[in-house]
């Protein structure tokens, strides 16, 4: 399995100069990431921490799902002309997956969402969609994106519940240097008990 893991990396790494070259940033983070956000969205740090948590739960219920949120044109790359047009975007973006990735894929963008998946129908998806509104604010679309994912779930029957206990990147970062400093402290407390120790030795 790890063999497995290596080689996909291994492909991805080989494949994702091909897709920078088409410019569009989220075929290239698609390809590791279940889910891609915007560059110059700034969402709030929890609920942004509670919706990749949920993506991820999704995934690890057996509901495969990769999110894309689009906040605005400089997320599209080269391919600015899909810029609000989320339908065909979808279908273009599951294209530029299809080597690595054929599972469901919902793209949300400030005027609505898009849904594809390869060799399937979605017009039940979309009949779901059509029922969420997406308010004009980052907060707004990223609480419609988490509706989405949770009632596409359900009607795929599996159950979702918002995680309640997150960890921002901000926390983890924190954490860590936290760890680091304990430990060098504990490190340095070792050092001078064994010298103080050796000092007070029988000669």
């Amino acid at each position: 399995m790890k063999r497995l893991a290596i080689l996909v990396l291994l492909g991805a790494s080989v494949l994702a100069p091909a897709a920078r070259a088409d410019g569009d940033p989220a075929s290239d983070y698609l390809l590791v990431s279940k889910t891609f956000l915007p560059y110059d969205v700034k969402f709030p740090p929890v609920s942004q921490a509670r919706f990749v948590a949920l993506v991820e739960a999704a995934n690890r219920a057996g509901f495969k799902i990769r999110v894309a949120l689009i906040g605005s044109s400089y997320d599209m790359g080269s391919v600015t002309s899909l810029w609000q047009k989320p339908h065909t975007y979808a279908r273009f973006l599951s294209e530029e997956l299809a080597f690595l990735y054929r599972q469901r894929l919902l793209i949300v963008m400030p005027n609505g969402f898009g849904f594809n998946w390869p060799q399937h129908a979605s017009t039940a998806e979309y009949r779901i969609l059509a029922t969420i509104p997406i308010r004009p604010s980052p907060a707004g679309m990223l609480e419609a994106a988490q509706t989405a994912v949770q009632r596409l779930a359900a009607a795929g029957g599996v159950k979702l519940a918002a995680p309640v206990h997150v960890t921002t990147p901000a926390q983890r970062n924190a954490h860590d240097r936290l760890v680091i400093i304990l430990a060098s402290l504990a490190a340095l407390a070792v050092a001078v008990l064994l010298r103080f120790a050796l000092r007070r030795r029988p000669r």
